[in-house]
């Protein structure tokens, strides 16, 4: 019971912090904007496009936060025979740690899932790749029959591609920030 707890407190807190991220960015946002406001004017001058800059960084942020509530919304009945309520309670502010962990998050989605990614993705994955190719032809094997485990799968990219060559393939992710955001972008 106390362990169960535990998970729904863990599940809950992680979902505050989706829903949180704008929020805390706009914050962060208008900070920065009130210290640019605070330089003489002969400054200001000088970075003639750094407020429309910021308008354009939260025109950013709030598209990131429509993007986490859709993930938020498809998480809340993710595992079997588990209620954890439906994520629309009251949203307090997140520890730094669990930001930091949202935005590394965001962060992977640009490396496994844009274009952009692609030349990291290649460097880190390719090899991989290569390897498992290598040491499991498809002229000796059945790829159905080969089974490859991807410890630390993040948003899932790596088992994806080895999943698209054919080979039985099953990532494993422990944190509630990628299984979250991997299960929304392999399943949307």
């Amino acid at each position: 019971a106390e362990e169960e707890r535990l998970e729904r407190e863990h599940f809950r807190r992680i979902i505050n912090a989706f829903r949180y991220y704008g929020t805390n960015m706009h914050e962060r946002v208008n900070r920065t904007e009130r210290q640019f406001r605070s330089l003489p004017d002969n400054q200001q001058s000088l970075l003639p496009q750094f407020l429309p800059h910021l308008d354009k960084i939260r025109k950013c942020v709030d598209h990131n936060q429509g993007i986490l509530q859709t993930i938020v919304n498809d998480c809340i009945h993710m595992f079997e025979n588990k209620e954890y309520g439906d994520g629309r309670g009251k949203v307090t502010p997140a520890s730094t740690f669990d930001m930091d962990k949202l935005k590394s998050t965001l962060k992977q989605f640009v490396r496994d899932w844009s274009e952009e990614g692609k030349p990291e993705r290649d460097s880190c994955y390719q090899p991989i790749i290569s390897e498992i190719v290598k040491n499991f032809p498809k002229e000796r094997w059945d790829f159905s029959k080969v089974n490859i485990l991807v410890p630390g799968a993040g948003l899932g990219r790596l088992a994806w591609e080895i999943a698209m060559l054919g080979y039985a393939c099953q990532g494993n992710e422990w944190s509630l920030f990628m299984l979250f955001s991997s299960n929304f972008v392999l399943n949307r």
